[in-house]
């Protein structure tokens, strides 16, 4: 039995082999025939390519074309610009940077049905996008930015279901961002900034969940944010700034965890920052300046753990700074400037031992500036100026080595200057005016030797000017005027060749005016009235050519005016009144007049 089985089954494989046999030149027929379709729809495909490009070509001026000299023959993959598939189909087209000029209305995008990528950025194309663009539905990439486009946005654009990059920036498109965008549903990147979109941000934007980035700033956008954006779960970067958006910032822009960056600056948005924000634990760049935002600042932006940079200047911000933000460890630029904050400085700002710049000028805070800013030992820029801050400067502020910049001016500051400030090794600039500070000027301040300009005028300052400040041999501005300052006026100031501003101004200042001042060959301003100066004037002081300006009044000069003051040709303002100057003899009155210039005669 078993024996008679295995003869039917060799039976059956000798019968199954010569029908295959008789079948082989039917199947090498028909495979012989698929690939001479094959070939003939590559052929037909490749012509229809190499038509369409050279035809857009021939409508392009003369530079442009010879920038594509290589556009020719049958062979598109080995022109400029092509890239080809595997099948040789051309699948990327990528001409940037190659001052193209022309339109893409003889481009016939229906014959390039392969296309993948499509990027002419920075040329000089002109026109509309053509809605036939929507026959590319294999494209993934399409970038047509800083080129001189113009029109609407074709709605037809929502056709191209294979998009992953839009990138229409830097150009003149006008009218409303299509709502048919929210059908690419396979974008990681939306960006139509520099342009003149207006309308509104479509709600249709939130079914684009697999967007990183959205680009539409420096447009005329208004209307409100839609708070379908908290559907758009892989937002890394958005950027709006400098539109004209209205309304609340939406609290379920809260929702994105992934966000790294929120640029709403420079819109009209109004009503009080989301405590929701403080579920981004991932953002670090948050740009909320140049609002009509109110209300105060969220105890919860303490969870906002990754921040770099915050800003929030220029709101109608109120209340306090609350102290968690002092768990900002990553904080690079604090800057809420220009808001109607008040009460204290938190004392948990020395916690940001990362901080770079504190910006928080032109608010109502009050109280002391807590020691613990002396902890930020890699500030750049402090400023605190135009608050009503009171107390004494920190001397813990010496330990600030990197500081380029002290602003403490408009306050209510009072004591000394902490000689501790002469350790500022990197000062550019310090500023500390119109306040209650009163003593002497610390010698040590001669050790900031790069300081430029160094303003003390409208305090109770008191005793000499150090002659150390003559060390500070960049300085550009020297304002002491209107103190209680004494003594004689150091002639080391004369070493300052770079000084164009020397105010002392009403003080008590007495001995002669040093000769040495008129070494300064950058002076444009000289203000030493309201002193009790005497002695004359010196005969060099001619020597200052740059000289706008020139007021020693109400001193007790005397002796005669030196002649050499009518080589002072750019001056604009002369007063000597209030002194006992004179001129010897009417032969001088004559020789020194004319020298004078016309307009201050």
């Amino acid at each position: 039995m078993a024996s008679s089985q295995k003869q039917l089954s060799l039976l059956f494989l000798s019968y199954a082999l010569l029908a295959l046999v008789q079948e082989m030149p039917c199947l090498a027929s028909s495979r012989s025939s698929s690939l001479l379709a094959l070939t003939g729809d590559r052929n037909q495909t490749r012509n229809q390519e190499v038509e369409a490009l050279l035809t857009w070509k021939s409508n392009l001026d003369s530079e442009s074309r010879h920038t594509l000299s290589s556009w020719n023959g049958s062979n598109p993959c080995s022109w400029r610009g092509i890239v080809c598939d595997p099948l040789g189909s051309v699948a990327s087209l990528n001409l940037s940077d190659s001052a193209i000029h022309g339109t893409l209305n003889h481009l016939n995008f229906s014959q390039l049905p392969n296309l993948i990528a499509l990027k002419l950025a920075n040329n000089s194309l002109f026109g509309n996008i053509p809605p036939s663009m929507a026959d590319l539905g294999k494209l993934t990439h399409l970038n047509l930015s800083q080129n001189n486009l113009s029109g609407n946005i074709p709605t037809q654009i929502g056709s191209l279901r294979s998009l992953q990059i839009l990138e229409l920036s830097h150009n003149n498109f006008t009218g409303r961002i299509p709502k048919q965008i929210g059908s690419l549903t396979n974008l990681s990147g939306l960006f139509l900034s520099y342009n003149k979109l207006s309308g509104y941000i479509p709600r249709e934007f939130g079914m684009l969940k697999s967007l990183n980035y959205l680009f539409l700033m420096n447009n005329l956008i208004g209307g409100p944010i839609p708070s379908s954006i908290g559907n758009m779960s892989s937002l890394w970067d958005i950027r709006l700034f400098n539109n004209q958006l209205v309304g609340s910032i939406p609290k379920e822009i809260g929702m994105l965890a992934s966000l790294s960056q929120l640029d709403l600056s420079r819109n009209y948005l109004n009503g009080s920052i989301p405590t929701t924000l403080g579920n981004l634990s991932n953002l670090a760049f948050l740009y909320l300046y140049a609002n009509k935002l109110s209300g105060s600042i969220p105890s919860e932006v303490g969870g906002m753990e990754s921040l770099v940079h915050f800003q929030l200047l220029d709101n109608d911000l109120t209340g306090s700074i609350p102290t968690s933000i002092g768990s900002l460890n990553n904080l690079n630029v604090l800057s809420i400037f220009n808001n109607e904050l008040s009460g204290p400085l938190p004392s948990s700002i020395g916690n940001l031992s990362n901080l770079n710049v504190l910006s928080l000028y032109k608010n109502k805070l009050f109280g002391p500036i807590p020691s613990s800013i002396g902890n930020l030992s890699n500030l750049n820029a402090l400023s605190l100026y135009n608050n009503q801050l009171s107390g004494p400067i920190p001397s813990s502020l010496g330990n600030l080595t990197n500081l380029n910049a002290l602003f403490l001016s408009n306050n209510e500051l009072f004591g000394p200057i902490p000689s501790s400030l002469g350790n500022l090794s990197n000062l550019n600039t310090l500023f500390l005016f119109n306040n209650e500070l009163s003593g002497p000027i610390p010698s040590s301040l001669g050790n900031l030797s790069n300081l430029k300009a160094l303003s003390l005028y409208n305090n109770e300052l008191s005793g000499p000017i150090p002659s150390s400040l003559g060390n500070l041999s960049y300085l550009s501005v020297l304002s002491l005027y209107n103190n209680e300052l004494s003594g004689p006026i150091p002639s080391s100031l004369g070493n300052l060749s770079y000084l164009s501003v020397l105010s002392l101004y009403n003080n008590e200042l007495s001995g002669p005016i040093p000769s040495s001042i008129c070494n300064m060959r950058n002076l444009n301003n000289l203000f030493l009235s309201n002193n009790e100066l005497f002695g004359p004037i010196p005969s060099s002081i001619g020597n200052l050519s740059n000289l706008n300006y020139l007021s020693l009044s109400s001193n007790e000069l005397s002796g005669r005016i030196p002649s050499s003051i009518g080589n002072l040709s750019n001056l604009i303002v002369l007063d000597l009144s209030q002194n006992e100057l004179g001129l010897s003899s009417h032969r001088d009155k004559q020789s020194y007049i004319p020298r004078i210039p016309a307009a201050i005669r």
